[in-house]
């Protein structure tokens, strides 16, 4: 179903009972699947392919040369720039952006406001919470968790299964944690809440970081100690 209210570019193929809500706006060449739901008001550029049975809600804003996968949600007001790719079983929740060739792998779910830049890689299965801001050049790898309000400067890498934690022992919740510009994160690392990593810091696998790391260097171990 299309709404007469909605406005369909040119070329637009489309599989069986999608709808298309008024106010909605498809540009040129876009390629939808079976049962695409397109609420009002969403916005999408050229050369968009959509697979099945996914959903943008209201005021979504998506950029020219975008892939989404099939059953992928994404919410009121989320902004995908250009050349982006979305996943399948992935959320994108409200106010959350991407910059431009940003790739967000199957099975995400990613938090209320994220603020993601242009180039960046989130492989599958990765949580965050609301709030977090991920600069230009990122790579986050399979399995990460991060929790509330974190920012994950220019050029920093995240290995598999890295964690950011919100909490202490005392169950206080703690938010706020930073990864540094060109910082390497092992894999499996976990990082307590609210920690602050500098620029240019390693840390091995497995480590824990439970105190700032502020000089240059490689860090390893339960805690986490400066070895080179």
């Amino acid at each position: 179903m299309i709404s007469k209210l909605a406005k369909i570019g040119k070329n637009l193929k489309m599989g069986r009972d999608c709808v298309i809500e008024e106010g909605a706006e498809l540009g040129d060449n876009c390629v939808l699947g079976n049962f695409v739901v397109i609420a009002e008001n969403v916005k999408i550029g050229d050369n968009v392919t959509v697979g099945n049975f996914s959903e943008f809600r209201p005021r979504v804003k998506i950029g020219n040369n975008v892939e989404i996968g099939s059953q992928t949600i994404i919410e009121e007001e989320v902004k995908l720039a250009d050349n982006t790719s979305v996943g399948a079983h992935s959320i994108l929740h409200e106010k959350s952006s991407f910059g431009d060739s940003t790739f967000i792998g199957s099975f995400c779910e990613i938090g209320i406001g994220l603020k993601v830049g242009k180039n960046c890689m989130i492989q599958g299965r990765n949580r965050t919470g609301d709030a977090c801001t991920i600069e230009d050049n990122v790579t986050i790898k399979y399995g990460t968790i991060l929790t509330s309000n974190v920012l994950l400067k220019e050029n920093a890498f995240l290995g598999p299964n890295v964690i950011t934690l919100g909490s202490n022992h005392e169950r206080i919740t703690i938010h706020g944690t930073v990864i540094g510009k060109n910082s390497y994160i092992g894999a499996g690392t976990k990082i307590a809440g609210a920690i602050q990593v500098a620029d240019n810091i390693v840390t091995g696998a497995q480590s824990f970081v439970n105190k700032n790391l502020v000089e240059k260097g490689i860090y390893v171990g339960i805690p986490a100690k400066k070895i080179k």
